[in-house]
């Protein structure tokens, strides 16, 4: 177990979550992104502001000109500039509010998604930094750097788990119901032609209803799923087997007994 899922160090914690908090460590990614979309969305909106005012300047030749056919063209790329300025100051919003989320708010967010108390939110911070915290390394290479995870690794602490997705879901391994692998695919275009591909996940379910995925490797996660069912034997893990794409809501109503 521990090729996939050695143990918490203090020198992990100390980097990754230096105030002792799972929450702040994604704070800090989320921050980091942001500045990557502030950047980009900078950029469009520069290139938009630009655009409308040199459009509007043009407009103003073509009606001082009475040229009637023109204004109209102008009125419509004045338009197309305004619209690209409104969705990045829309963008330039939404990223400065999320950047001001407290603590308290990462911890609300886990509790809504989790369907869990905001003090499991918390039980479960103090369990990840402790030494008996299992890092879940499920992925390497590409697909670990291409990772959407707030942080890379997973957690599984005395009695959660958390895989660090993007809405930072926290599961109880006693309420588990499931822990399966699931295909799932996207298309890359290779010159002329598109290319499907395929990609492995590990699939929780809990028993009140959330659920959660993650790229996997194989290896990893039968681990994953051996270490959890010695926890709780309850565990479906379809035997073993990969979901196909798109049955993964009809497994879910399975394990959930039609709920």
């Amino acid at each position: 177990m521990t090729d996939f899922f050695p143990k918490m160090s203090e020198a992990y914690a100390q980097k990754h979550f230096p105030n002792g908090s799972v929450f702040e460590g994604a704070m800090r990614t989320v921050k980091r992104r942001s500045v990557l979309a502030f950047v980009f969305f900078g950029i469009f909106l520069a290139g938009g502001l630009y655009g409308l005012i040199w459009s509007i300047g043009r407009l103003n030749e073509f009606k001082a000109a009475g040229q009637d056919d023109m204004t109209d063209v102008g009125i419509v790329i004045c338009g197309f500039f305004g619209l690209i300025v409104l969705v990045c100051v829309i963008m330039f919003i939404v990223l400065i509010l999320g950047n001001l989320k407290k603590h308290d708010n990462y911890i609300a967010d886990s509790a809504k998604h989790s369907k869990l108390p905001a003090s499991e939110i918390e039980a479960f911070e103090r369990q990840a930094v402790a030494s008996d915290c299992y890092l879940l390394k499920l992925t390497t290479g590409l697909d670990r750097a291409l990772s959407n995870a707030t942080n890379k690794d997973g957690l599984l602490t005395r009695d959660y788990i958390y895989l660090a997705d993007p809405f930072q879901i926290v599961m109880r391994v006693a309420d588990l119901r499931a822990c399966c692998f699931s295909d799932y695919t996207y298309y890359i275009t290779v010159g002329k032609r598109h290319k499907k591909i395929h990609c492995l996940a590990i699939c929780l379910i809990a028993s009140n209803g959330v659920s959660v995925l993650s790229d996997t490797t194989e290896k990893a996660g039968q681990a994953l799923m051996a270490i959890l069912q010695q926890r709780n034997s309850a565990i479906d893990t379809n035997g073993g087997n990969v979901l196909p794409e798109g049955a993964l809501e009809d497994y879910k109503k399975h394990v959930l007994g039609g709920r």
